[in-house]
């Protein structure tokens, strides 16, 4: 995979803005510390992060906050997931040398996160021998959870 750093601190933070010719504004930061204090695991779509600023009587746009979102993502401060759903989620990209993947639940969309040695392999293994450099590597596996049987599922929806 390639060098995308670690982030760790608010200077490790600052001084990758910098680099990219990025300041960090207060809006950055306000929208940053939120994603600090999520519980490893945790996920945020942007309107989600738009009600969690509400909360805390925060007058960031929800535009701001988009532009916020993606500039993090493309910096790899953040990681973009798509659960198929109509809106992406982000996390804080804690450890991007160390991947995790998810399994989402179909019905209720819990989520799950885990993390895999084999997954990792076959995916350098496939970039290598295709010429490729690894950025990020995500699997999402669509599953039907304890709670939502597929038997049950498949019965009840299909008539």
């Amino acid at each position: 995979m390639t060098d995308t750093p670690t982030i760790q601190s608010r200077a490790e933070l600052s001084e990758i803005l910098r680099q990219k010719g990025f300041r960090l504004t207060p809006q950055r930061e306000k929208i940053l510390d939120l994603f600090y204090e999520l519980p490893e695991g945790e996920h945020l779509s942007a309107e989600e992060l738009q009600k969690t600023l509400r909360l805390e009587n925060s007058d960031i746009s929800l535009a701001t906050s988009y532009r916020t979102l993606k500039l993090l993502a493309s910096l790899g401060v953040l990681r973009e997931l798509d659960f198929a759903e109509d809106h992406k989620h982000y996390e804080l990209a804690r450890n991007p040398k160390s991947p995790h993947h998810h399994i989402i639940c179909l019905d209720c969309g819990t989520t799950e996160e885990f993390e895999s040695d084999v997954i990792m392999e076959f995916a350098e293994s496939l970039a290598q021998n295709r010429g490729f450099d690894i950025v990020d590597v995500q699997l999402k596996v669509f599953a039907m959870c304890k709670q939502h049987p597929v038997e049950e599922t498949r019965s009840t929806k299909g008539h």
